[in-house]
């Protein structure tokens, strides 16, 4: 098998109003031990020796870390694994610890992607998520990282915001289109529990616009990133040419990865697993003991079901003949009824390899996942 290889950085300036990762600010003080402890863990991997083809950085904002950091960690997954001559290899940064400086010592590590969490090219929005940066930071960051040599170059947006409007959605989407970016993840607010916004919502601080204000959003992304030259290739992920997020689709297309780090998933196709989400936890335990909290086996119902809801997040949708090899049966013996039923009601259609979501299904991903769940 060939992985994908992700670590987690769990280090932030700042905790944005709406996030819910495994992210910590005030933290500096454990940088060192931690990258330290990544390295331990890296190297003591079970999988050592296997093949990979893209690794991931994410967080967190690992754009905290020195670009010497970043090179020793880089440098201990190439020593344990078999990386692959033409391997993705993507940061993920935030404009304020982004400059040319850091882009250029990050790409001399062998980083070939990042993508940017710019999230609005609105200061007033940004100062409302709780954003340590502005918007003429975040074009700046885009361009030093291409002048850097960094050309493969995503950035997050985000529509849904209490208070955004249409036209709000329109210009970011306008500007983005004037920076020299190749793949671009624009994601529909989500209310997660536990979240400054959650608890600003439920006390009438704030409001979400109607949900009809929230389709034209997302329709009015869809046609404009079209009309940039982008493809729209999952759900919230438009790519020019070939630069869809590789790391990103083993998640979708039910391919292996392997985490480090707090709180970080793998799966190997038979199970599913995550580590220990406290920080010193981490740093004692890595590399010299179990760093997993949590594991879960798929079973033969499980895999014909994440398999499925994952592969329609892609525009592509199911391929039945990748099914019946993985799975050794014909999709319709599982879910023919489901699909057929789905098709009926407009929000699945076929295509020439299988069944995929149709234009309106988009809108209601969810649903449609959920009859996948038996």
């Amino acid at each position: 098998m060939t992985l994908g290889l992700y670590v987690h950085i769990p280090f932030c300036r700042h905790k944005c109003l709406y996030c819910d990762f495994p992210s910590y600010a005030g933290l500096e003080r454990y940088r060192d031990g931690y990258v330290q402890a990544l390295c331990r863990d890296i190297a003591a991997s079970p999988y050592a020796g296997e093949e990979a083809d893209t690794i991931y950085i994410g967080g967190g904002t690992p754009s905290l870390l020195a670009a010497g950091d970043i090179d020793r960690i880089l440098k201990a997954l190439r020593q344990t694994f078999r990386m692959t001559s033409h391997a993705e290899i993507t940061v993920e940064a935030n404009p304020d610890s982004l400059d040319y400086d850091k882009a250029a010592a990050l790409a001399d590590c062998g980083v070939n992607r990042l993508s940017l969490g710019v999230q609005s090219f609105s200061d007033a929005m940004l100062s409302f998520l709780g954003r340590v940066h502005t918007a003429a930071q975040g074009e700046r960051a885009i361009q030093a990282a291409y002048d850097a040599g960094i050309h493969n170059l995503s950035l997050d947006l985000m529509y849904g915001l209490p208070g955004q409007t249409l036209a709000d959605v329109r210009r970011d989407v306008e500007r983005l289109s004037q920076l020299p970016v190749v793949h671009a993840s624009i994601y529909s607010l989500i209310v997660e529990e536990g979240t400054q916004l959650k608890a600003g919502l439920e006390k009438g601080d704030w409001q979400l616009p109607p949900d009809e204000a929230t389709e034209a959003m997302a329709q009015t992304v869809h046609d404009a990133m079209h009309g940039y030259g982008f493809h729209h290739y999952e759900i919230s992920s438009y790519a020019k040419g070939p630069f869809e997020s590789r790391h990103n689709s083993k998640y979708w297309t039910y391919e292996p990865y392997i985490g480090f780090g707090v709180s970080a998933h793998s799966f190997d196709g038979k199970m599913r697993w995550a580590n220990v989400a406290n920080i010193p936890a981490y740093i004692q335990k890595a590399g010299k003991g179990s760093v997993v909290s949590e594991s879960v086996a798929i079973d033969a119902e499980r895999a014909v079901e994440d398999y499925c809801f994952l592969a329609l997040r892609r525009r592509a949708g199911i391929d039945y003949g990748d099914y019946a090899r993985r799975f050794g049966k014909a999709i319709e013996d599982d879910f023919g009824p489901v699909i057929d039923q789905l098709v009926r009601q407009g929000l699945l259609e076929r295509t020439a390899q299988g069944c995929c979501l149709s234009e309106e299904g988009l809108g209601y991903g969810n649903y449609v996942f959920s009859k996948f769940i038996r």
